[in-house]
């Protein structure tokens, strides 16, 4: 099940590439579907962005999570899956579910690595992302990508140690 973590990774990996060429590096990367939508490029493919990387995720990661930490999993993946599904974040209804969505799936990712033992991913992407901050500023950008890269690399690990 290894490869549906290398496609989804790969998926995503290739959006965020893509919007930051047509874009430039984005506010947050939720922001480039208002970004695209300007630049008359299809702005759905920031929906199928986070929708389909985390379902090809989540069987993976939750099979991978020892039984007490599935759930965490579970929220980081359903989480990500609202926040494609609410990507309208500056109106009022979509901007709950979206905000509501990006929270979950931070917290419990975050928390997800933590609680499986690997606290040094976050205490080194972090501070990584921290100094990318200081000098490109855009910091809610550069913290998903810490965030994003905790996650990865921790299902990765754990999915090798399987």
């Amino acid at each position: 099940m290894i490869y549906l973590c290398f496609m989804s990774l790969f998926l995503l990996t290739m959006y965020i590439m893509y919007a930051v060429r047509v874009c430039g590096v984005p506010w947050s990367l939720s922001d480039t579907y208002y970004q695209l939508k300007k630049r008359n490029r299809s702005a759905w493919l920031f929906q199928a962005a986070m929708a389909v990387p985390a379902m090809l995720l989540m069987p993976v990661w939750i099979e991978c999570s020892s039984e007490n930490l599935q759930c965490l999993a579970f929220l980081a993946c359903g989480g990500l899956m609202f926040v494609g599904t609410a990507p309208l974040f500056k109106e009022e209804f979509q901007s709950k579910v979206h905000y509501a969505g990006t929270v979950i799936a931070g917290l419990a990712t975050i928390l997800w690595v933590c609680l499986s033992g690997m606290w040094y991913l976050p205490a080194v992407a972090f501070p990584i992302a921290v100094v990318i901050m200081l000098r490109y500023r855009k910091w809610l950008f550069w913290a998903e990508m810490a965030a994003f890269a905790c996650a990865y690399v921790g299902v990765l690990i754990i999915c090798i140690d399987c």
